[in-house]
């Protein structure tokens, strides 16, 4: 199944519909979000996943033992 992609470059904050990359691909933007086409998502589902993914990375002891290097 394909999936879509949304994408951003560090730096960029997504205040602007320019800021962001979409489609089948982004070409290697630096943090991506996919979806796969093969299911079917409303908004709720897209914006409680995201929500979580903040989640997930304000716990440093769950980013770490994960695997990520992130700072700050």
């Amino acid at each position: 199944m394909a999936s879509h992609f949304v994408g951003l470059n560090r730096g960029q904050e997504g205040e602007r519909y320019s800021d962001f990359t979409t489609g089948a691909a982004t070409g290697g933007t630096d943090i991506e979000l996919r979806l796969d086409d093969g299911k079917s998502y409303s908004k709720v589902d897209v914006v409680k996943a995201i929500k979580a993914f903040q989640r997930f990375f304000e716990n440093s002891q769950q980013v770490v033992a994960a695997g990520f290097v992130v700072n700050g």
